[in-house]
């Protein structure tokens, strides 16, 4: 009796091991936690993998395609979270889900890449990840959870996908570093306060595709009690949400088709481009300026503050460009 017993209990252990459900993922897991070098992982109903954990001190992760010809498809719940040994990290194009807390206070992380299979980046996934320095996401993105990159005070532009329909409040919160925020042509709503506290921020590029545009939303800083607006400029359609946005706040509107068009006759050629190299020469030669400051931020094409031969090459290469037939809007062209 007392055999029967202790086998029972054994038994129930093991079935245990042997099943788990993930809240988290909706998933559900018929074995054990399984090893694959040094990363731990799950396999789940549709018999694809989930990286649940990593056991090694490496700095460059090579997350794989493939374990035992079964896909990788998702960087579960907290799998790197407070990993200081990692500094860059490939993910395959198999990655759909990054989920929450899965990079969380990685302070070394420097690299990571967002293939365009990657289809959701859940809430926190990589707060407070120091060292990140730039940030590429996939046209295939759906979702970015609330906090995804808040606190990656190191990057300095980033570009939202049309494929996300939504930026919810507090998605790039404490981006220090930022100056160069692009929302692409398909977003339709930006919740309040989805930008708080980016200190650099200089320039804010909104699509007509914008509709809704919370209330602090972008271009302020918050401390207890009180907002405060940046000093940004805030590139848009007229008569859109951009535009409202920019008017209501006080913050510098240009209109998006005017940008690099220095002469203000509607084509960005190079004409543009000689003026610009003119301007650089006054500067250079007798620190003096004869652009007033809207001619400098449409100038500025390179996003260094700083008006130069740069720009005026990049103005040219624009004009290059839609020559061979490229319809491309001359912002989304410059700040990709």
């Amino acid at each position: 009796m007392k055999i029967r017993l202790i086998s029972a209990l054994i038994g129930a252990v093991i079935s245990i091991n042997a099943f788990t459900y993930s809240s988290e993922t909706n998933t559900y897991t018929y074995a054990e936690n399984l090893a694959y070098g040094d990363f731990k992982y799950i396999i789940d109903d549709n018999h694809e993998i989930t990286i649940i954990g990593y056991n090694g001190n490496s700095a460059n992760v090579n997350i794989p395609q493939t374990i035992d010809n079964k896909k990788v498809t998702q960087i579960g719940k907290c799998a790197f979270e407070e990993n200081m040994d990692i500094i860059n990290v490939q993910l395959p194009e198999t990655i759909t889900k990054i989920n929450y807390k899965a990079f969380s206070k990685c302070k070394n992380l420097e690299t990571i890449n967002f293939p365009n299979s990657l289809e959701v980046i859940d809430e926190y996934a990589f707060t407070t990840c120091h060292s990140l320095k730039e940030i590429k996401l996939g046209s295939n993105l759906t979702k970015l959870g609330t906090c995804a990159f808040q606190l990656c005070i190191s990057i300095t532009e980033i570009s939202i996908p049309g494929s996300l329909k939504k930026v919810v409040d507090h998605t790039l919160h404490g981006c220090h570093s930022l100056e160069t925020l692009t929302i692409q042509e398909g977003v339709e709503e930006i919740e309040s306060t989805a930008a708080l506290n980016m200190y650099s921020i200089r320039r804010i590029i909104i699509p007509e595709s914008v509709t809704s545009i919370g209330e602090h939303a972008l271009g302020y800083t918050y401390y207890y009690p009180d907002y405060t607006r940046i000093d940004a400029t805030i590139y848009g359609y007229a008569d859109t949400a951009a535009e409202k946005y920019a008017k209501e706040n006080g913050f510098r509107f240009i209109e998006l088709m005017s940008y690099g068009d220095i002469n203000n006759d509607d084509t960005v050629d190079s004409v543009d481009a000689s003026l610009v190299l003119t301007e650089y020469a006054n500067i250079s030669t007798s620190k003096t300026t004869t652009f007033d400051s809207k001619q400098k931020s449409l100038a500025d094409v390179d996003k260094n503050n700083t008006i130069d031969a740069i720009d005026a090459s990049n103005i040219l290469s624009y004009y290059a460009y839609k020559a061979a037939g490229g319809n491309e809007e001359p912002v989304f062209y410059f700040f990709g």
